[in-house]
């Protein structure tokens, strides 16, 4: 499966993507692309979810290296306005659940510190 997370890797350099980046449009768990690399493996389920974010990427081309890395119809890179929008909101999502817990974390201390005095 090494092969198959290089040809991963050389669509991403195409298409101005990163692990995160591919993870976030396609619904997949943060980090589970990473881990797969580490494991050598990656779920037929989640291989699935990254075809279907990404339309332009040749499915026999992903999983055996026979083709072209992209279909025929769609040569030009897919990364538009649609993915960018979704990326951006989730990590906009992201950032306002990182200031919540932030602001939670100092609620508990600031209580923990009123039932230690």
């Amino acid at each position: 499966m090494i092969d198959f997370f290089n040809r991963l890797d050389k669509y991403m350099d195409y298409s101005n993507l990163n692990d995160n980046k591919i993870t976030v449009i396609a619904g997949i768990s943060n980090g589970l692309i990473g881990k797969g690399r580490t494991r050598g493996s990656i779920s037929q389920e989640n291989i699935s979810k990254i075809l279907i974010a990404f339309p332009d990427l040749d499915a026999n081309w992903l999983l055996t290296g026979k083709g072209e890395m992209l279909l025929e119809s769609k040569q030009e890179n897919v990364f538009d306005d649609t993915y960018k929008d979704k990326y951006l909101k989730s990590l906009e999502k992201n950032e306002i659940l990182h200031d919540r817990i932030y602001e939670l974390e100092e609620l508990l201390r600031k209580n923990a510190a009123a039932v230690i005095a």
